[in-house]
């Protein structure tokens, strides 16, 4: 047997679609700060290995662009209120079409990770 490991921290549900299986738990940490690390291991001899390998890394590349939307600043909107309602206008205006854009952008990242998930499954 050929086996590959990972360690990663959370959840581990999502690598255990693409053939991941969870070997152990790693407490790491020193001082006042620690976290656990879960060991992950697969068999590179299964079938389909090279298939389900690419996907799981396009799957992770995939999440990795998704965006954070921050909303708005109550303090600088308030300010931008009182001193230009005009600005205040615009910066509403621009974090709404900010917030549509990263909205739309993750749901299509999460379409094309949902279309590896269902070309993933049969493979397993």
């Amino acid at each position: 047997m050929n086996i590959e490991t990972k360690t990663v921290l959370g959840d581990t549900a999502e690598y255990e679609k693409f053939g991941w299986e969870h070997t152990e738990d790693a407490r790491v940490g020193n001082g006042r700060s620690h976290h656990t690390e879960h060991i992950l291991a697969r068999d590179k001899d299964m079938p389909n290995y090279r298939l389900i390998a690419a996907l799981d890394t396009k799957y992770f590349s995939l999440k990795s662009q998704k965006k954070t939307y921050e909303p708005m600043d109550p303090f600088w909107g308030f300010v931008t209120f009182l001193l230009f309602v005009i600005p205040f206008v615009i910066y509403a205006a621009v974090k709404s079409s900010q917030k549509r854009s990263i909205e739309e952008h993750n749901a299509n990242i999460q379409r094309q990770m949902d279309d590896i998930l269902k070309e993933v499954a049969p493979l397993l």
